[in-house]
């Protein structure tokens, strides 16, 4: 841990209790980073936790498609199935079509996955 590293997430295991993350933040939580093991909130939010703290977070970060470890955190909600939190960040903001892994949009992904539906198409380019 470095001395600019935010230690208030360290003991939040539970991604889906509003409550709390909000008591976190409310306590002066970084929104955009401290949780451990090089995550941040709002993909570990993303990955395990429920739509609503997902939408909380997603409001405060200083952005919704910030990469961590080369995904955003509506790619963490694609590749671990959660459409409700996918569909939350969108609500917010995220952008599903924006490339990343190996040129992989979370949008793409979603479309070679069990559930291919939960973003609109982009439309295609006139040219």
């Amino acid at each position: 841990m470095v001395a600019t590293d935010d230690v208030r997430w360290w003991g939040v295991n539970d991604w889906t209790d509003l409550d709390l993350v909000r008591a976190e933040l409310a306590a002066g939580a970084d929104p955009n980073s401290g949780v451990p093991v090089f995550e941040k909130p709002l993909h570990a939010a993303a990955d395990r936790g429920s739509p609503e703290v997902v939408a909380e977070l997603a409001m405060r970060v200083d952005d919704v498609d910030a990469e961590n470890q080369g995904r955003t955190a509506l790619w963490m909600a694609v590749f671990e199935g959660r459409t409700d939190n996918a569909r939350a960040l969108v609500s917010a903001g995220a952008d599903p079509w924006r490339p990343m892994m190996a040129g992989w949009s979370p949008g793409r992904l979603s479309l070679a996955g069990p559930t291919p539906d939960p973003f609109s198409l982009p439309s295609p380019e006139v040219g």
